[in-house]
């Protein structure tokens, strides 16, 4: 039986309905959260997401969903190697 990468490593999981909404799994935190800009603390990663009048419209201890319109979404290294 193989587990997926979330379940065994912890990874963040991030679904996108176009650009519209983001529905974000297994995240630490939140670290800013403005119209243009949200950010997002994780396992191994810090998640960034830019757009134009960004709303959480919920979050709860697993999952939470940004929506607005989103431009940029990049992922920042919290120190572990990648490659």
């Amino acid at each position: 039986m193989e587990l997926p990468g979330d379940v065994i490593y912890g990874d963040v999981l991030l679904r996108l309905s176009g650009n519209r909404e983001a529905l974000i799994e297994n995240y630490k935190g939140i670290l800013l959260y403005t119209e243009e800009e949200v950010v997002i603390a994780c396992k191994k990663m810090t998640l960034r997401i830019y757009g134009c009048g960004l709303h959480i419209q919920y979050f709860s201890g697993n999952d939470m969903k940004i929506i607005g319109t989103i431009n940029t979404i990049t992922y920042v290294s919290n120190g572990e190697l990648c490659c």
